[in-house]
């Protein structure tokens, strides 16, 4: 990120992907990682992506709008990849994101709540891909209930139980789904899967 600022690039980023590192297992989890990188952080104005590997979303939440307010107004696809947080926790993540269209969650991990977290009054479009892996029954709940409902025309899911109601809440805009038992860390593999096209 150093070098990129230097050489000039960073304020054109539009993918960018935040993930701990193997030798040192927690950079990145807690706010605390970012704050020396917070100036090139606030220097990208143009994101288009964003994937946050192994966070601890709790944390974020009170100081949502230091680390990733600079992205509200370009964010178009969120990744989130083995985060930790409960299903209201992840779901007010992502709503603070006004022009969201894809989203992507793979192996969340659940745990106890540990802020009060604020109340849900407004939700991104969601009118591209939803991509989920492993989706526990409280978060399938937890993004139907959006405030502007869910508007995915894709969906991608896999080794996913309890989805009724992303069915439901997608039933007038999902033109393609797939189910799949495999998930190779970014898609779902095509063998064995179940795919459905709806005819418009």
């Amino acid at each position: 990120m150093i070098d990129a600022d230097r050489s000039g690039v960073l304020h054109y980023t539009q993918h960018l992907t935040l993930k701990p590192e193997p030798v040192h297992p927690y950079p990145f989890c807690y706010p605390i990682h970012l704050q020396e990188y917070l100036p090139y952080l606030q220097s990208i104005t143009k994101l288009h992506t964003l994937a946050l590997i192994r966070f601890r979303i709790p944390w974020f939440i009170p100081v949502f709008t230091e680390h990733f307010g600079m992205f509200t107004n370009t964010l178009r696809h969120l990744d989130i990849r083995h985060a930790y947080g409960t299903a209201r926790e992840l779901s007010y993540i992502i709503c603070q994101f006004p022009l969201l269209e894809d989203l992507t969650i793979t192996y969340p991990a659940d745990g106890p709540t540990v802020l009060q977290v604020p109340a849900i009054t407004q939700s991104p479009p969601l009118r591209g891909k939803l991509a989920l892996a492993q989706a526990p029954r409280e978060l399938s709940e937890g993004l139907a209930a959006f405030p502007g409902g869910l508007n995915f025309r894709s969906l991608e899911l896999c080794w996913s139980t309890h989805l009724e109601p992303i069915f439901a809440a997608c039933s007038h805009t999902a033109t393609s789904i797939s189910y799949s038992w495999r998930w190779d860390g970014t898609t779902c593999e095509s063998n064995p899967s179940i795919q459905v096209h709806i005819a418009m």
